[in-house]
């Protein structure tokens, strides 16, 4: 199965969380909107297509709140996207100029904020309070994740270790609450609900850890943001982490200038692109990342083979075989 048939699986499901997101996102000032419905089309949906499955899989059937917390959980990333643009100044976001370069940050934040209002309202109506609870821990732990790398800008003596921490709490923590919160709309036995949300915990690392190889090598219409943006804010991710800790003395020097003045126009970067190959910290980072997802996928191996098994294993796949 790829990820291709996963979406058209859950088609029916997909289209009620796009008709949810829509109506949740109204407000009569009108910018909130405006805005919302900018930056919502072009996601992946990854979060929410975590909900369905895992729900699913674990057997839910009856009413809607996988549709409701998939549109939670999508508003819950939305907004840190919106903040996060702020405070890196990114200029492209999804394909397309960045809602604080067309709004303004203050705009982007304050719509940041309605959105991450209306996931309250949306998940106190639906009353269930260890949902409430996992997505809550989810948002501290993703603000703990942002300021620990807000501290450490152009820190290339930044461990390995403390960086998996930072995408474990950044990325990591929304998709494992995700996977949690869909068995707990299952009512499933609590080693179903551990079990998957170690799977997602794995999966979100290995996603984050990807993202990281985008910022290197890939192409801009690709991924939708800006190539090299990374380095350009001091956020030293594993490929660069690999790279210095790996690097001759005289390689280091020439990171360490490049990094800490700032100096990362085109021929820099390229540089550094060159010096992550010649060490081989592109293939690290990759194989690190397919290392979480071949755990994440074991994870899973106490769960009766079914069609939404291999869905969620196919969308696992999907995390590292993303088109660079």
């Amino acid at each position: 199965m790829d990820f291709g048939e996963v979406l058209s699986i859950l088609k029916d499901d997909l289209n009620k969380v796009e008709a949810s997101i829509k109506e949740n996102f109204q407000s009569d000032v009108v910018l909130i909107p405006t805005i919302s419905n900018y930056l919502s089309n072009g996601g992946k949906r990854i979060r929410p297509i975590l909900i369905l499955i895992s729900s699913r899989l674990c057997g839910y059937n009856n009413g809607n709140k996988h549709i409701t917390y998939s549109c939670v959980a999508e508003f819950i990333h939305t907004a840190t996207l919106l903040h996060d643009d702020v405070l890196d100044e990114a200029e492209i976001r999804r394909g397309n100029p960045a809602a604080n370069l067309r709004w303004g940050n203050g705009a982007s934040v304050l719509v940041g904020d309605f959105l991450l209002s209306r996931s309250l309202t949306m998940m106190a109506e639906v009353k269930d309070p260890r949902a409430i609870f996992y997505f809550s821990e989810a948002s501290r732990k993703m603000v703990e994740g942002e300021v620990l790398e807000l501290t450490n800008p152009f820190n290339l003596n930044i461990t390995e270790e403390k960086y998996i921490d930072i995408i474990k709490r950044k990325t990591a923590a929304l998709m494992s609450a995700s996977c949690r919160v869909g068995a707990i709309l299952a009512k499933s036995l609590s080693t179903e609900e551990d079990t998957l949300s170690n799977f997602g915990a794995k999966v979100g690392t290995a996603f984050q850890l990807v993202d990281d190889v985008f910022d290197y090598i890939s192409e801009e219409g690709k991924i939708g943001k800006q190539v090299g943006k990374d380095i350009t804010n001091g956020k030293i991710t594993l490929p660069m982490i690999h790279l210095y800790n790996n690097a001759s003395q005289e390689d280091r020097k020439s990171i360490e200038e490049i990094v800490k003045t700032g100096n990362t126009q085109k021929e820099n970067f390229n540089k550094i692109v060159d010096l992550m190959k010649k060490y081989h910290s592109i293939d690290y980072t990759m194989d690190k990342a397919r290392g979480y997802i071949r755990e994440a996928k074991e994870e899973m191996t106490s769960f009766k083979d079914s069609l939404y098994l291999n869905a969620i294993l196919s969308v696992a796949d999907y995390i590292v075989e993303r088109d660079m």
